[in-house]
């Protein structure tokens, strides 16, 4: 049937040409965000999963930054326990030579040099984090690297509880190698739990029936703050270092002084503070009956062997978290491929298909044009009708 008042052919025409060009408008778009999916209306349940994937991506991206710093930081710490045992050797060279009965040269020497390493094995072990003056990295180290359906799965825990490296640690306090020794405790305070030491105050020590019938004066200062047990044993190592006298703390955590010849000590009271000794005044021990002077130095052979050995144990526990995080990051790595790799394929647009698409979608919008012309000029048949 002609009719003017409805032209249905058009019609078809129009909506196949709207139909046309949303799928060119479609196409464009995906070819341009390089995207198929580029609101949620294009793939609602693939949008979710490719946003998990990206999710995962993102913790995992950051989780490899995690491992990288967690092995920097052991790295750090096992640097300085290689430091620490290259001491140990130094120290193992130094016992050995003195516990000869040949040794012909100053046992005191040998000792100060001993003493300074230990001082020195006590500050590094610090400054890792694994001393007793600060003891944060022997703790268990949770790495979290991500991937995982929960987060013990996720985390890398790094067991260093514990591992401690100082002198105390290692079983080296009051090891000596300098042979026979006088040992002199003095007072009845615990320095191994002493709050800081003299605040505002001194305290003087006065050592007479030296070597020659010499006397020493020495004075420790606490300053305006105070200072600890290791700093207040560091002054009066530096002040008797010339008579061959070293201070330490015996078992029981009191003030000791050691010596290869005969000495004797009186303590002032501590002007102000808290003081290292409360006694006034003591009298020498005698010598030890070892006159070749080799007993103390094999007994810190001994202990440097085991020193030694639990220093291993450490490095192992380091190591071992070294190879740990290297692994976990090699995992990460991996997920974070293959989890763009499936995001890919969900978000993702195909360029080739799309590129087809494209041209299809062009001539189609070209012919629909063309066709709703021809639509559009049928009705004028009618006029021929009313001629």
């Amino acid at each position: 049937m002609f009719s003017i008042q409805t032209n249905y052919a058009a019609m078809v025409g129009e909506q196949n040409l709207n139909t046309n060009n949303t799928f060119q408008t479609k196409t464009i778009e995906q070819l341009t965000s390089g995207y198929r999916i580029n609101s949620s209306g294009d793939d609602p349940a693939g949008l979710a999963v490719a946003n998990q994937y990206a999710a995962d991506v993102a913790q995992l991206t950051q989780g490899v930054i995690n491992g990288n710093s967690g092995v920097s930081a052991l790295q750090i710490i096992d640097g300085g326990l290689s430091n620490i045992s290259t001491m140990l050797n130094r120290m193992q060279t130094l016992a050995t030579e003195s516990a000869s009965g040949t040794f012909t040269g100053n046992r005191t020497t040998v000792q100060n040099e001993f003493q300074t390493l230990l001082t020195e094995i006590d500050r590094e072990a610090g400054n890792i984090g694994l001393g007793g003056s600060d003891s944060a990295n022997a703790a268990n180290l949770g790495v979290y690297i991500g991937g995982g359906d929960n987060q013990a799965d996720s985390q890398v825990t790094l067991d260093l509880q514990g591992q401690t490296v100082d002198a105390t640690a290692l079983g080296l306090t009051g090891q000596t190698v300098a042979g026979g020794t006088n040992a002199l405790t003095v007072g009845a305070i615990n320095l191994n739990s002493a709050a800081l030491l003299l605040k505002g105050g001194t305290q003087v020590f006065t050592f007479t029936n030296l070597p020659g019938g010499a006397s020493a004066t020495v004075t420790v200062a606490g300053g305006s703050t105070g200072i600890s047990t290791n700093q207040a044993l560091a002054s009066l190592d530096t002040q008797l270092e010339p008579f061959g006298i070293t201070a330490n703390l015996d078992s029981n955590g009191y003030l000791q002084f050691q010596s290869t010849s005969s000495f004797t000590v009186a303590a002032a009271a501590a002007s102000a503070g808290n003081g290292l000794t409360a006694v006034a005044a003591a009298a020498p021990s005698a010598p030890l009956a070892d006159t070749s002077g080799t007993a103390n130095a094999l007994n810190a052979v001994t202990a440097i062997d085991n020193a030694i050995a639990t220093l291993g144990t450490v490095q192992g526990a380091v190591g071992a978290g070294e190879n740990d995080l290297n692994y976990a990051i090699n995992l990460a790595n991996s997920q974070i491929t293959n989890f763009s790799s499936a995001e890919s394929q969900i978000r993702d647009a195909d360029i080739a298909t799309e590129a087809a698409n494209l041209t299809k979608a062009q001539v189609l919008e070209q012919a629909s044009v063309a066709a709703m012309a021809q639509a559009n000029a049928a009705p004028q048949a009618v006029l021929k009708l009313l001629q």
